[in-house]
């Protein structure tokens, strides 16, 4: 477990004031990680850590792609930690001259690039959303963009509503992101044929985001 899951444990466990601190604490450590990752590994790794940053055509090796979960499973951040302080020469040699916790916190945000059991990226799907779905479905998913006053119905889906489901759903709503409503299922003509724009990867970043979205209170 990383030092941002035992944040949130304890933080839970205690309550109050002291749950408070903790949680600024484990926030205060996912922003330290990012900005040092943001700085200093980005520009190899890439912005959702898939080996695909600037430079990395430049390398012999192709780099890690830290949104495969299987890489990260069973290892721990002391072992990560140990193998990056290991190196004697390349890009990671950085690694070396970070503080301990430094280095602590950047390994606790490459976690946060996963998603458990399985290869996709949420920071992805998020700005993906952000880019070609929101303007119907609004930000926060419950199909009020700004777009939508404009469309007859049948109106955005709402992604936020107890109806919708989307856990055991993923091929499902791939496929129908894909193909666009109409074709996947006689559905709106507004909802186009996404895989003309987006790879599948793409989609299944999406798909997952999509998850995250919450209905907002009045």
């Amino acid at each position: 477990m990383n030092r941002f899951a035992i944040a949130a444990v304890v933080a839970v466990a205690l309550g109050g004031s002291a749950a408070v601190a903790v949680a600024e604490d484990a926030a205060g450590l996912k922003a330290q990680g990012q900005q040092v990752y943001e700085e200093l590994c980005a520009t190899c790794h890439g912005r959702y850590g898939r080996g695909d940053g600037p430079l990395a055509a430049n390398l012999k090796a192709p780099l890690l792609d830290f949104t495969n979960s299987a890489w990260l499973a069973g290892r721990s951040d002391e072992a990560i930690a140990k193998g990056l302080e290991s190196a004697s020469h390349g890009p990671m040699t950085v690694a070396t001259v970070l503080k301990p916790e430094v280095l602590q916190s950047t390994i606790g945000f490459i976690r946060t690039l996963s998603v458990p059991g399985k290869h996709v990226s949420v920071p992805a799907g998020r700005d993906i959303y952000a880019a070609s779905c929101q303007g119907c479905h609004g930000v926060n998913g419950d199909g009020k963009g700004p777009v939508a006053t404009y469309l007859d119905p049948p109106k955005p889906r709402d992604f936020t509503s107890p109806e919708f489901k989307i856990e055991g759903r993923e091929d499902e709503l791939v496929n129908f992101i894909s193909l666009g409503a109409a074709k996947a299922m006689h559905g709106s003509p507004y909802m186009p044929e996404w895989a003309t724009r987006l790879n599948p990867q793409q989609i299944r970043d999406t798909v997952e985001y999509m998850k995250t979205l919450k209905k907002t209170t009045p």
